[in-house]
């Protein structure tokens, strides 16, 4: 038998407490592992950062700073599409001025890379969010011209391949494309549509470690829109 002093065994690390929402600019981001298994909140440069763990399609935000954005974009039903992709890892993230959602995917080509579905209002050159359909129509136009035409500067350029309208949404098109600057080309296969005063995009990228500009994804291309097409009626 032990007679000696008590035993002190270390405790279990206690989590700190989640800080409080910070309001005020388009810097304040909240960005949503859904593979994540333990709850992980820190601040980073005034931005608040949640880890939180999660089951099913995806994770959701609440609050007035998301106000007309989908709360939920992972959980779009798009579920035949994602598999048509072999996509995987759903990550969710949130701004004052979109919510999106990316996964980790194959393409048809054997292409590793990313798929990103975002909704969006557009915003000014300051990052501030830009209200009305308005102002919606004006960024769709001049990003719609740029993903059928393409555009190119002295450091960045956009290499349209192949583009087309689409009967989707008020108004939507379909790019396949190369940019970059002249050293570091890389494929896109991007769907844009415009339903009232937000943007809907759906985005097909290269890994970046192994960047080539030479994929192909219009093996890929009627998954991109459908996906488009059911992220969009989640708004009309």
């Amino acid at each position: 038998m032990y007679n000696g002093p008590a035993q002190q065994f270390p405790q279990p690390p206690v989590a700190p407490p989640a800080p409080p929402p910070r309001r005020g600019g388009t810097g304040r981001t909240v960005a949503i592992t859904v593979a994540a298994t333990l709850g992980v909140y820190t601040v980073v440069a005034g931005a608040v950062v949640a880890v939180v763990a999660a089951t099913g399609s995806g994770a959701a935000a609440q609050g007035p700073e998301f106000e007309g954005l989908p709360t939920d974009p992972c959980g779009v039903s798009i579920g035949s599409q994602l598999d048509a992709v072999s996509a995987f890892l759903p990550s969710a993230s949130f701004s004052e001025s979109r919510s999106s959602c990316s996964w980790n995917v194959e393409y048809s080509d054997g292409t590793p890379g990313d798929l990103f579905l975002g909704y969006r209002h557009p915003t000014d050159h300051r990052g501030e969010i830009l209200r009305g359909e308005s102002e919606a129509e004006d960024y769709y136009e001049a990003r719609a011209r740029e993903l059928l035409d393409g555009d190119a500067d002295e450091y960045w350029s956009v290499e349209v391949q192949d583009a087309g309208e689409l009967d989707l949404g008020d108004e939507a098109v379909v790019s396949h494309y190369r940019q970059g600057s002249e050293d570091d080309m890389y494929s896109r296969a991007e769907v844009l549509v415009r339903v009232g005063d937000l943007l809907v995009e759906v985005m097909a990228d290269e890994g970046r470690e192994d960047r080539s500009g030479r994929a192909d994804f219009t093996g890929d291309e009627e998954a991109l829109i459908a996906i488009a097409e059911r992220a969009a009626a989640e708004l009309e």
